[in-house]
């Protein structure tokens, strides 16, 4: 899900950067990297925009399947 979300804020205008990385597979944490123009976007807001794209991309994505 992290690398779908790092792809969707990577196309966003105003972010510099974006990546997830997982610490040790044995720990099963992730983080996600975020750096944006501050000046034009804060990391936080770009992160929510991306989730709510996420969202709205899982629940087409639904649709499309249940019609199968």
């Amino acid at each position: 899900m992290l690398d779908s979300l790092s792809e969707i804020l990577q196309k966003m205008d105003g972010v510099d950067y974006s990546g997830a990385v997982m610490e040790h597979p044995l720990t099963k944490k992730t983080i996600l990297r975020v750096k944006t123009d501050a000046g034009r976007l804060k990391a936080a807001d770009a992160v929510k925009k991306a989730i709510q794209e996420l969202k709205e991309i899982s629940a087409e994505l639904r649709r499309e399947f249940e019609r199968l």
